[in-house]
């Protein structure tokens, strides 16, 4: 719980705001875009908050509210003043983050932004490929603000969970950081739609299309439904995991813990916080699989044994900063081709 610690003092956190709804296809797409043909101007208006709003962007109020959440805290759109705009490739973290607050737009970068992704030129703008959902994944649970999500992918040690000590201890776990805990209300609420965004839903006979649609994060496999009140993490391999985002994933978790250094210990990549291990729910075996991978691939990466320690190791004289450049190259030749 190193990190999480470390942050306290800027950590807000955010348990509502998406008014149940999970995540849902198109989503992202549909906020860009109604951005996008924002007319510009010195008044530039809140895109939300239009008396246009709810017909341009074809749902209810509720629904407005939960597209806007989801866009903000995948650091697909940022606000400034009572405007929306949407991430660029060239925008800049330290002018949009106030006083060291920790959110998401910290997991921006020049490959990682709305424009790159879903602008009508972008590599994925219709989530096609799965990558582009590990990276949504990924900057949603290595957000403390968020801490449903942080406290269940970075903290919670157990593999099955029930709802009631789901919410147990989470509250714990403000109570033990000196955190004010919301509502159980809200607390419940944002358990259910976490569960809604991971999990296949019992469908009814009774449903309507839009109750049956699952979202895009359903399909990274990382979480199932036991029964009515029963979660399990699914930990292990992962088939859709590229090798490419595992790399991005190891570099963000490396600038966090030991971005000075040149090795990373397999043990810090599998069990720490904001990890590889933890984010995509890999076991050892899972992450030495990647490791193995990587002996073949271009990357200034080793993987090394020796004295029974096992660890990632930069090579050729390179930097993080480096092989981060070179990891989103590859995924957007191989992972995007198409």
């Amino acid at each position: 719980m190193r990190y999480f610690a470390s942050l306290i003092n800027n950590i807000k956190p955010t348990l509502s705001g998406h008014d149940t709804f999970p995540l849902r296809y198109g989503w992202l797409k549909k906020v860009h875009d109604q951005i996008a043909i924002q007319p510009e101007s010195e008044e530039i208006e809140n895109v939300f908050s239009q008396n246009t709003a709810i017909a341009d962007f074809g749902v209810g109020k509720n629904m407005l509210n939960a597209m806007r959440f989801w866009s903000t805290q995948t650091a697909m759109i940022i606000r400034d003043n009572s405007a929306y705009y949407n991430t660029q490739p060239t925008t800049i973290i330290d002018e949009i983050s106030e006083d060291g607050n920790v959110d998401a737009t910290k997991q921006l970068n020049s490959f990682y932004n709305a424009e790159n992704i879903f602008a009508d030129h972008g590599l994925d703008p219709y989530l096609e490929s799965p990558s582009t959902i590990w990276l949504l994944h990924l900057c949603l649970v290595t957000n403390p603000n968020l801490m449903t999500y942080y406290w269940l992918f970075n903290i919670n040690t157990k593999s099955e969970l029930s709802r009631e000590e789901f919410a147990r201890l989470l509250k714990e776990f403000f109570k033990d950081h000196g955190l004010s805990a919301p509502s159980d209300s809200t607390i419940k609420k944002d358990i259910e739609c976490l569960i809604q965004n991971y999990t296949t839903k019992t469908r009814k006979a009774t449903d309507d299309f839009e109750n049956v649609l699952e979202g895009p994060l359903v399909e990274l496999g990382l979480l199932t439904r036991v029964n009515k009140q029963n979660i399990r993490a699914l930990r292990g391999e992962k088939n859709s995991l590229t090798l490419h985002v595992f790399v991005y994933g190891l570099i963000n978790c490396w600038r966090i813990h030991n971005g000075a250094a040149d090795t990373l210990s397999l043990e810090m990549c599998t069990y720490d916080e904001c990890s590889p291990g933890r984010v995509f729910m890999l076991d050892e075996d899972a992450i030495i699989d990647y490791a193995e991978q990587l002996q073949d691939s271009k990357y200034s990466l080793a993987w090394t044994q020796s004295a029974g320690i096992r660890q990632f190791q930069i090579t050729d004289g390179s930097s993080l900063d480096a092989i981060f450049e070179q990891c989103v190259e590859n995924m957007r030749n191989e992972d995007y081709s198409h």
